[in-house]
């Protein structure tokens, strides 16, 4: 290590898997900041700031850091609920894409999210296997599939849903994603009716255990809260409609929410721009009002919210940290969503590892033994704003690897939003 180098101010090693940041406030378990201190990493994991670092070779080249400048570093960020394969707003649109326009546009999409930090997502359906083989890995984040979302007419189609659950843990799913409820396209009036029987959830989160892997539930609320939470799956996403006695039930049985708070708005300003019917908007409008308070009862009691954008066009892909405003604009804390955005998504993606990690803390730390995936911020990412602020992010750590930070998806013109992935 050129210790000349680091006594000028921080830098980060160009060489994979090793090197060292030094004057960095780093993300804590409760979501605050300690004094300046030295992060290192080395063969893609965190070490402790006294182990030493292996040596760099001098032909690789040394980027800096913002020298001079105070940093925070955070966990990489999480989006626990994404369509990266998705480009288009409905499904016409997307198959009119040739294979190849497809797989180009999915992993430019995937560059992006981790050009600007999120290190890891949850695919909530749409993108194969083999599309996601054929990105190479250090050119996205890390992904897990559900491969396609499974709603009654998928499961009849099936022969059944116990068919369509085998069918996709088959193709490499890790997640089983169950479309529990109508969503926001639903004619009006649609109540929360659950779409799959208690008995028909409890199968499918056996089967998917008996695979090594988990099921996210789609639930605006209603049975099928309830009966996500008695079968044990592992996650609802949006929720809605969630009530306090759901909340505390969900907190026991160890599930997480995934609120994806900003998809409705976005839908919202579709609606009002003329992209969507007016016969959407009461449903929406509804939706958009009882959000912030479903999430407000899961941090009452004790269920842990993870990040999740439901992004499934161009300019949503990588929007993570555009969610986590609207978490802090719900009623989080700004540590709450630190937290929300980290460490709560990828305890929740640990669930569904293909291959257990033998270290006891994966992801979402800065701890020593946990992968080497972190944001560096040149500003304090507890202010309101700062952490979605442009330049704010200086670089990003994936596996010990660092890369300067991408720009975030701009925001739609109000005038002629883009399309977004199908309402729900």
């Amino acid at each position: 290590m050129d210790q000349a180098r680091h006594a000028a101010g921080p830098v980060i090693p160009g060489a994979p898997g090793a090197g060292a940041v030094v004057g960095v406030r780093a993300l804590d378990e409760r979501g605050g900041f300690g004094a300046p201190g030295t992060l290192r990493w080395a063969q893609g994991r965190f070490v402790a700031a006294s182990d030493p670092v292996a040596p760099v070779d001098p032909a690789v080249p040394v980027a800096p850091a913002m020298a001079g400048t105070e940093l925070w570093a955070i966990p990489g960020l999480v989006d626990a609920h994404v369509h990266a394969a998705w480009h288009a707003f409905d499904a016409a649109d997307r198959e009119r894409a040739s294979a190849d326009e497809r797989r180009a546009a999915t992993a430019d999409g995937l560059a992006r999210t981790l050009a600007a930090g999120i290190t890891s997502v949850r695919d909530a359906g749409g993108l194969s296997a083999a599309e996601l083989a054929a990105i190479p890995a250090a050119e996205r984040p890390a992904v897990q599939l559900s491969v396609r979302l499974l709603d009654r007419a998928a499961a009849d189609a099936a022969g059944g849903l116990d068919r369509a659950v085998e069918g996709v843990l088959a193709e490499g799913a890790r997640w089983v994603k169950l479309v529990g409820t109508a969503g926001v396209a639903s004619p009006a009036g649609t109540g929360l009716d659950p779409v799959f029987s208690a008995a028909e959830v409890r199968d499918a989160v056996s089967r998917a255990e008996r695979a090594g892997a988990a099921v996210m539930v789609h639930a605006w609320g209603g049975a099928a809260i309830d009966d996500a939470i008695a079968a044990g799956a592992a996650s609802i996403e949006h929720g809605i409609f969630l009530t306090d006695a759901q909340a505390r039930a969900a907190a026991a049985a160890g599930l997480t929410l995934v609120p994806t708070l900003r998809i409705y708005r976005l839908v919202a300003d579709m609606i009002d721009a003329g992209a969507l019917p007016a016969a959407f908007r009461a449903r929406v409008s509804e939706a958009v009002g009882a959000h912030p308070e479903a999430v407000r009862r899961a941090r009452d009691a004790g269920l842990p919210i993870a990040v999740g954008t439901d992004s499934g066009t161009p300019e949503q892909h990588g929007s993570a940290r555009l969610e986590v405003d609207a978490l802090r604009a719900a009623g989080l804390s700004a540590e709450e969503a630190l937290l929300a955005a980290t460490r709560s998504g990828a305890a929740l993606l640990a669930r569904a590892e293909a291959d257990p990690d033998p270290e006891p803390r994966t992801g979402g730390t800065l701890a020593p033994g946990a992968r080497a995936d972190a944001l560096l911020l040149a500003r304090d990412p507890r202010e309101p704003g700062a952490l979605s602020a442009p330049g704010a992010v200086v670089g990003v750590l994936r596996g010990g690897v660092y890369r300067p930070a991408g720009p975030l998806p701009a925001s739609p013109p109000s005038a002629a939003p883009p399309p977004a992935p199908p309402p729900r």
